[in-house]
């Protein structure tokens, strides 16, 4: 096990506020860090995630902001639905971000299946967000893969066991062990037919029929300013990421936007690339909304 950065092993120690909104009749847990009143930065996990695995990440901008991480439906500590909508994913991202106490708009940011549900949120006309951020997501998906993985319920007989048996989606040779595993503890949860993991598998057995084919099709909607944070080996595919990249570059009728490619680094940035994505989210944040990233 290698020796966490600095920063990294400070943020990992300091407790969330828990809290939970109210959405479309299902309670969205979410936890938070920084001083409520400065402008909310709120998080959104992928696929199969939750919010702590942003929980050592967050705190690192909890400096300049109020800094919120929720669970989607169907995932970690939220409630579970009959049917899960990817515009329900969005209402609840956008619900939580417009329950907080500010007076500054909020930023969204969301990694992979999050970035496409933040961008999906931003293409909303009553998304009223500072900016929006997607972290390594692409605009078009599979979801094969997943449903194999994740579509179907796995029960352990000890909480160890389903611990040892967490792994990220895809796997990547760099991520951190300890941050790995911190996520994981975060992961289970205790059933009469034994240990298992908190989100439903329906999530993915089932998929969502609102979900976008195409995420870029409809990029010309999203009216407030716009990043993106692309992992060099992470799962967006070089066409997605000219197309984003393009996006980005704005134009006369867009609002100001901005793209920064993380060299080296795999789709789990918070697990191989911590301080460079906590860096990559500062300077999109400083790009995108003059004067607002430093704001208390």
């Amino acid at each position: 096990m290698s020796e966490l950065p600095g920063p990294v092993a400070e943020a990992i120690t300091r407790r969330p506020v828990r809290g939970s909104t109210r959405v479309a009749d299902c309670d969205i847990a979410w936890l938070s860090w920084g001083e409520p009143g400065r402008q909310p930065l709120v998080l959104v996990h992928g696929g199969a995630a939750h919010a702590w695995w942003w929980s050592f990440t967050a705190p690192l901008l909890a400096d300049t902001h109020h800094v919120v991480a929720l669970d989607l439906s169907g995932h970690g500590d939220s409630g579970r639905r009959e049917k899960y909508r990817f515009a329900l994913w969005a209402a609840e991202a956008l619900a939580v971000a417009h329950s907080l106490p500010s007076e500054a708009k909020p930023v969204l940011v969301g990694h992979s299946m999050g970035g496409m549900v933040t961008m999906f949120a931003a293409q909303q006309p009553d998304a009223d967000l500072a900016a929006a951020i997607a972290i390594d997501a692409p605009l078009h998906t599979s979801t094969s893969r997943s449903r194999r993985t994740y579509g179907r319920s796995r029960w352990y007989r000890t909480r160890e066991e389903a611990v040892a048996r967490f792994r990220p989606l895809p796997q990547q040779p760099t991520a951190e062990p300890s941050l790995v595993r911190h996520v994981a503890e975060h992961s289970v949860t205790a059933a009469p037919e034994g240990w298992t993991f908190k989100f439903d598998p329906r999530v993915f057995a089932d998929g969502q029929p609102d979900r976008p084919a195409d995420l870029g099709a409809d990029m010309a909607r999203v009216r407030c300013p716009f990043g993106a944070v692309v992992a060099e080996r992470g799962v967006v595919p070089p066409p997605d990421r000219e197309r984003l990249a393009e996006f980005a570059r704005g134009g006369p009728n867009r609002p100001p936007s901005s793209y920064i490619e993380i060299p080296g680094g795999y789709h789990h940035l918070m697990f191989d690339r911590p301080l460079e994505l906590v860096d990559a989210v500062r300077q999109l944040v400083a790009a995108v909304v003059p004067g607002t990233a430093g704001a208390g």
